[in-house]
């Protein structure tokens, strides 16, 4: 029943984009024929990606398929109109396409809130581990997913959720009591036989089983499934080491670092009159020792949010108090830091402080998008971590900053920026160039 109703929203969605197209060429005084022909190759090409199904998960994944779509009709509609009609009507295609991506988007997101109860999964996560617990808070903050979380099942190892999210009951008295579109395997401490007896329980009751590998935060977001005679293999690309990629991540560093430093200026003024005499003595900017790439010593900017003398009162700080020192040592960071002056709160948790920095990006020492520029006495902590996260130029933000920020630990932190130095993509980028924004504009885990 469910996979009907997408039908008939797919096919919903498809006059919809008809109605646009027969609009806005009508506007554009587009003749009928070359509107059809758009029109058509616009539909095959989102049949292609499988876009009409709504099966997509995440925004994320949406947004790469209808982008793909776009180009690809660029490039077809661009060859197709300049053997025609030469190169003076190709702005009129171009527009055309923009209008319509545009719309599609929005539909996309429209027609899951609207039909939302029409087309969800119910879903069941098989585990309550630490991987179960991650699975559920992704498909909480992601309506997008079309998913009703049921509960958790749990399948006798660790706990880390609340108790009242687990169903209890034998696989039998769930699948009989609730209906379940999906289940999910999220339990990496289970053995290939205890996989085995699940897939054999709940094959042909429900509609689809999904299982996550005790890979977590190490393969690419685009992993290659290969059958190799029944022996399932994931391949992984080292991305990092495409020279045309690292040029194209350069210029783009390059304009986000004069657009930064041209915002640097009246925010700079801005933030000089919001600081207070006293304050002012010490300059409202600092400049810190990082590790930049292969281990060099870089200087990184930075609003001053703390107090003069704040490395000599932190050590005093932390010889005195036991429990501030345990905090530092597990996140490198103290909560209610004492040191924080009035408008240096007001930074930090606007992360306005880490604006200077578009200096180091400019000057190349820095990237917008990196792993973290850890501090030299920090090495020691970083273990293995080290070699591989050196190899990056460090960011501005990054992946620990839009999983947590803050509120995650220092051995998370690692793991993050491990994760970004083995999948490095320019899509992975932007993903983490607009979830940023979504969390300073939030104030999400800040401090």
């Amino acid at each position: 029943m469910e996979r009907y109703r997408r039908y008939i929203l797919g096919s919903f969605m498809i006059l919809l984009q008809y109605i646009i197209f027969r609009a806005v060429s009508k506007q554009l005084y587009i003749d009928v024929a070359m509107r059809n022909i758009s029109f058509l190759l616009y539909v095959f090409l989102y049949l292609k990606e499988d876009i009409y199904s709504f099966k997509t998960y995440l925004i994320w994944d949406e947004l790469k398929k209808q982008l793909k779509c776009f180009s690809e009709y660029l490039v077809i509609i661009s060859i197709i109109i300049y053997h025609i009609y030469g190169h003076k009507l190709l702005w009129k295609y171009i527009i055309l396409g923009i209008i319509a991506i545009i719309f599609s988007l929005s539909m996309a997101k429209i027609m899951r809130m609207i039909f939302r109860n029409y087309m969800m999964k119910n879903v069941v996560i098989l585990g309550t581990g630490k991987v179960a617990k991650e699975l559920y808070e992704v498909i909480e903050q992601n309506a997008f997913t079309m998913y009703n979380f049921l509960g958790f099942v749990n399948l006798g190892n660790d706990i880390k959720i609340s108790k009242e999210k687990i169903i209890k009951g034998s696989f039998e008295d769930i699948s009989k009591n609730l209906k379940i579109n999906e289940i999910i395997i999220a339990d990496s401490d289970l053995k290939d036989n205890e996989i085995n007896k699940i897939l054999d329980f709940f094959y042909n009751k429900v509609d689809s089983i999904k299982i996550i590998p005790n890979i977590n935060r190490t393969f690419t977001i685009t992993p290659e499934i290969q059958d190799y005679d029944s022996i399932l293999m994931l391949s992984s690309k080292n991305l990092s080491l495409s020279g045309k990629r690292k040029i194209l991540k350069r210029l783009f560093d390059i304009c986000i670092g004069i657009i930064g430093c041209f915002i640097l200026i009246p925010l700079t003024f801005i933030i000089w009159l919001k600081t207070s005499k006293e304050e002012r003595k010490y300059d409202i900017f600092f400049t810190q020792d990082r590790i930049g790439m292969d281990g060099k010593k870089i200087k990184i900017y930075k609003y001053r949010s703390m107090v003069n003398n704040a490395e000599n009162i932190l050590k005093e700080l932390l010889k005195k108090d036991k429990t501030l020192r345990e905090e530092y040592k597990i996140n490198k960071k103290l909560k209610n830091d004492p040191r924080i002056t009035k408008v240096g709160n007001f930074l930090r948790k606007t992360s306005l402080d880490e604006f200077p920095q578009f200096i180091n990006v400019l000057k190349g020492n820095m990237s917008f998008v990196g792993p973290r520029p850890y501090l030299f006495n920090e090495i020691g902590d970083m273990g293995s971590s080290y070699e591989k996260i050196i190899k990056m130029k460090p960011g501005i933000t990054g992946m620990w900053q839009v999983h947590g920020r803050s509120e995650i630990d220092f051995k998370e932190r690692l793991k993050l920026d491990e994760y970004y130095y083995r999948n490095w993509s320019l899509w992975l980028d932007i993903i983490i160039i607009i979830k940023t924004i979504k969390n300073v504009m939030r104030k999400e885990g800040a401090y």
